[in-house]
């Protein structure tokens, strides 16, 4: 039988975890038990009905039906990090990535994998494209050298505006004068 601990109660109550614990001293769960302080308190799945009218059998489903779905997506948004980098992600990032959820994820693999040159961190790209709030339509554009300390962050069409610098040919040339070798 599935036990849940006061806070997951308290979550799906829509209570804090004070007043759950007021309920089990109150006599609410009877088959409630604590094996140590260290792990706290189980609540058997059987005595949440006693709840009455504050649990129904309709929204703790649905409860779980959310805590499932948000498994799955997870799994998907894992998998699709795999497949595009073909690693595994960190913890960290698949926090980050849960939290942008499978569509966005989706969307940021592939600006990944439409990017000019091969990403060489993954991670530090994603994160990027999360922070900067990049989309499919605004890819990343890799700049010359000399352009790239005076220009960077540009999309595709920002660089295409922008006016055409003069190449170093146009400027004028200054005679070259080695007092070395004059005699």
């Amino acid at each position: 039988m599935k036990e849940h601990t006061v806070k997951e109660v308290a979550q799906l109550v829509g209570k804090h975890e004070e007043t759950i614990k007021r309920w089990i001293r109150a006599g609410k769960f009877p088959h409630a038990y604590r094996n140590s302080d260290k792990e706290g308190w189980r609540i058997p799945e059987s005595d949440l009905p006693r709840l009455g009218t504050l649990v129904t059998a309709q929204e703790y489903k649905q409860v779980q039906e959310e805590k499932q779905t948000d498994v799955q997506e997870s799994t998907l948004v894992k998998l699709a990090y795999e497949a595009v980098t073909l690693s595994s992600p960190t913890e960290e990032m698949l926090n980050i990535l849960s939290v942008v959820g499978i569509h966005r994820t989706l969307e940021i693999l592939l600006i990944m994998q439409q990017s000019a040159t091969k990403v060489k961190n993954p991670d530090g790209f994603i994160k990027k494209a999360v922070r900067e709030n990049w989309s499919p339509s605004t890819l990343p554009v890799k700049l010359p050298k000399k352009q790239s300390k005076q220009l960077y962050d540009y999309t595709q069409q920002e660089k295409e505006h922008l006016p055409h610098q003069k190449e170093p040919s146009d400027s004028p040339r200054i005679p070259f004068f080695n007092w070395l070798e004059e005699q």
